[in-house]
């Protein structure tokens, strides 16, 4: 509760409560007045080091991953509460912890932004509460929309890690009880991927798009910064490589437990348990039991054939096309993430991106 107070205040609004979605729109304006605001005086005599103003210019893009994080955390923060991921008490200790570590960067960034002078400091009272306002709510957009993406996907690699490790242990000691529990726990499973990465993989890939865009321009002209801002330039650039290493790396996890657990459907032990059809004979070796066949209605023998036989094949079949089926999978720039070689394929396009650029 102490979260969704909180998240309120901070402009994210609740379909519940109708007032926010003006207080939201406020909070809008506030960060393009920021964006805009620096553009607009970029080329003031006041700039730092007029001759070279272009300098600001990547940092001023950067500015847009806090207007881009409002934006996705409205639209999107109906369905956290949805999938009730702040009803999860390591989810929300986590982040409860987080808010104050947020409040310590954006303090550290305060620092930054009147010692390192990176921007012109306007004269304004009112206008530098603004902007200070704006970077303030800006920076908890920014950190909380990476951090519901990193606490999201830890807990669907949970989720799928579990079952893995569920199906290993049946396969491993030959144990077929409760196979159609975890028939539906998969399907269940490749439901939870689908509505988890449509609802939330963009985060990725738009904090991908702006900061590559972004850190490429002051990257291009890095020569020409000042010693001051080379050392901000560095601290982002940190934070994004830090962002993207972990984030892969889930993505990385998830994709191989994924497809370990659709390979298991073809063990042994699913296709006997599944569509081995069941006889007089199998049913005696199976529960070590002897059925005088001479004494038993065949009728009622053949009915249990068919009815076991086709209730378990049918069950293997919609397992079998439900995870054939289409998945929503990853990607990043059109790029399927599946293994190391969509990394690779992704750092090619980066250099390239760099290549064009410089």
């Amino acid at each position: 509760m102490i979260l969704k107070n909180f998240y309120l205040i901070l402009g994210i609004h609740n379909k519940y409560y109708t007032y926010t979605y003006i207080y939201s729109f406020i909070i809008l304006l506030l960060l393009i007045f920021n964006i805009a605001y620096y553009f607009i005086n970029n080329n003031s005599i006041n700039s730092i080091n007029s001759i070279n103003n272009i300098n600001n210019i990547g940092f001023i893009i950067y500015k847009f991953n806090y207007l881009y994080s409002f934006i996705f955390l409205n639209l999107n923060y109906n369905k956290i509460i949805k999938y009730k991921y702040l009803e999860n008490s390591n989810f929300n200790i986590i982040l409860l912890i987080s808010q104050i570590f947020i409040l310590f960067i954006y303090i550290t960034y305060l620092y930054t932004y009147y010692k390192l002078q990176i921007f012109d400091i306007s004269s304004n009272l009112y206008i530098n509460l603004l902007l200070n306002l704006s970077d303030l709510y800006g920076i908890y957009f920014y950190l909380n929309n990476i951090i519901f993406f990193i606490l999201i996907f830890i807990k669907l690699l949970q989720d799928i890690y579990l079952l893995n490790n569920q199906l290993n242990n049946k396969i491993e000691h030959n144990n077929s009880k409760g196979l159609i529990r975890f028939f539906y726990n998969i399907v269940d499973l490749k439901y939870k991927v689908t509505y988890t990465i449509s609802s939330f993989n963009n985060i990725l890939n738009i904090f991908t798009l702006i900061n590559l865009f972004s850190l490429g321009i002051i990257y291009h002209i890095y020569v020409e910064l000042t010693y001051k801002q080379k050392i901000y330039f560095l601290v982002l650039t940190s934070y994004f490589i830090i962002v993207e290493m972990i984030c892969l790396g889930i993505i990385l996890l998830i994709s191989k437990y994924r497809n370990e657990i659709f390979n298991k459907i073809y063990e042994p032990i699913f296709i006997n348990n599944f569509i081995k059809k069941y006889d007089v004979n199998t049913f005696n070796d199976t529960y070590e039991i002897q059925l005088d066949i001479n004494n038993i209605d065949i009728n009622t023998i053949t009915l249990y054939n068919i009815l076991e036989e086709n209730s378990t094949s049918i069950d293997w079949i919609i397992l079998n096309i439900t995870l054939n089926s289409k998945w929503v999978d990853f990607d990043l720039f059109g790029i399927k993430i599946h293994s190391i070689n969509s990394i690779n394929q992704i750092i090619i396009i980066i250099t390239l991106f760099y290549k064009i650029i410089t």
